[in-house]
């Protein structure tokens, strides 16, 4: 069967989904090379940048493919006109950076030289920012790695800001996967406006305004995500199935959405006093603090005899975020390490950081296929360091990790400098971290009860 495609009604056009910022690591090398005039710095974590400007990133695991270009409330500055020479040394700096840094040496069988031949006359005479960054953005997008890519300054901004939590829509708060039939709900945020309106998880919108969901020309690029979201204070009419019953239509008001509910971590105590611990991302500053106050206020009820872990959602993101939620669990220690060309850093645990009644107890990971990155980096862990069992289906198998760096006009490439490796040397890139227990379920189809991965890991546990 095909790969379904996740969509969420909160999705903007940076799309988080398979990458890990690295954090801490050594300033890269370079050796046999000019470098530009005024090279491309190292910027500090979103987390530790005051604004959007400023210098580079390390250690962050992105999706591959921005999503649909629609609009969100968020601070992006507006493109400042560029210069032929700005747009050269730009491309120069990039170009090189690549050069120098990336973690393939044959650049994935791509002729780096050829592609500066190519793309720098279109650089030259490119009449816009907006065609400027487009040239960029396909140039990295060659290397074909699902991980490096380039940002215009706006989309920056806009990562930094879901990173701290600041990024809004207008729409009405649900999590939706695309399928065969149309839009599966996946989640509803309590209180907003699909919950006010009546819908529920496992609803299915079957279209929009009238027009069927997964008509594949009448929303444009956005799809019928565009068409959902839009300006608070307005409707949109949706037609939505619930199970066997007819087809129905439901108005609701948009309201302004934050982002940051549906990537929060939760706890929670399962039956036969099991917890479950729900990371949907990384990519959150304070998810490793979410993650000890969600589990200190689950234990504060009484011990749990295990802990579930749900990462199935998780695509990746801060790779120091996933070591200090580790810590909670485990005291010190090493998953193996991140190492490049010339880079290599020892992924090591934080010592001291560990919840009481935590250390000793048996932990279940469920995984997906969309488990990507980071997310697989502390699937893999949990196993080497707690010998966690693993339910569900192999991961992504995307396990580079991303080096940042910032430009002069704000905007940043991320690239794919290291890749994880497990204690014993072996990679997990291309493979995944594969289950101890294989469920092949559509796990986001069943409520909780009958999610057959779940009640696995909960009967591991009983």
């Amino acid at each position: 069967m095909h790969r379904l495609r996740i969509i969420l009604l909160l999705l903007t056009t940076l799309a988080i989904a398979g990458c890990t910022f690295v954090r801490g690591e050594p300033e890269p090398t370079t050796t046999g090379y000019n470098r530009p005039a005024a090279p491309a710095t190292r910027i500090p974590l979103p987390a530790e940048t005051p604004a959007p400007a400023g210098g580079a990133v390390s250690g962050l695991n992105l999706s591959p493919t921005p999503a649909p270009p629609v609009a969100t409330i968020a601070p992006t500055p507006t493109l400042a006109p560029l210069s032929r020479d700005q747009r050269l040394q730009i491309f120069q700096q990039v170009w090189e950076t690549v050069r120098d840094n990336y973690l393939y040496e044959d650049y994935n069988g791509l002729d780096w030289q050829a592609v500066r031949a190519e793309l720098q006359p279109k650089v030259e005479a490119a009449a816009t920012p907006e065609e400027f960054y487009t040239i960029m953005r396909d140039m990295i997008a060659q290397l074909g790695d699902d991980h490096s890519r380039y940002e215009s300054p706006q989309e920056v901004a806009a990562q930094i800001a879901e990173a701290r939590g600041q990024l809004q829509y207008g729409g009405i708060g649900v999590s939706v996967r695309t399928i065969d039939e149309g839009g599966l709900i996946t989640r509803v945020v309590a209180g907003g406006p699909a919950d006010q309106a009546g819908l529920r998880p496992r609803d299915l919108i079957v279209a929009v305004n009238g027009i069927p969901f997964n008509d594949p020309n009448a929303f444009g690029p956005a799809g019928a995500i565009g068409a959902v979201r839009g300006i608070p204070g307005t409707t949109v009419r949706l037609t939505v199935k619930r199970g066997d019953e007819p087809p129905r239509d439901v108005e609701v008001m948009r309201a302004v959405i934050d982002i940051a509910i549906f990537n929060r971590v939760t706890a929670e105590r399962l039956p036969g006093d099991i917890g479950l611990l729900t990371i949907p991302s990384f990519y959150v500053d304070n998810a490793d603090t979410q993650a000890r106050d969600a589990l200190t206020s689950l234990l504060a009820g009484g011990p749990v005899r295990g802990m579930i872990i749900d990462v199935r959602d998780n695509s990746g993101g801060y790779i120091h975020v996933m070591r200090n939620i580790i810590a909670l669990f485990q005291d010190g220690g090493s998953i193996g390490a991140s190492v490049g060309r010339r880079d290599r850093e020892e992924q090591r645990i934080p010592r001291g950081q560990t919840i009481p009644g935590l250390t000793d107890i048996p932990v279940v990971v469920l995984v997906s296929d969309e488990t990507a990155s980071a997310a697989e980096m502390f699937a893999a862990g949990m196993r080497v360091l707690r010998q966690a069992t693993i339910v569900g289906v192999p991961s992504a198998g995307n396990t580079e990790n991303l080096y940042g760096y910032e430009f002069s006009d704000g905007s940043r490439l991320l690239l794919a400098q290291v890749a994880y490796q497990l204690p014993d040397g072996t990679l997990i890139e291309g493979t995944g971290v594969v289950p101890d227990v294989l469920i092949e379920a559509e796990w986001w189809r069943f409520p909780p009860e009958e999610d057959p991965q779940l009640q696995a890991a909960i009967n591991l546990l009983k």
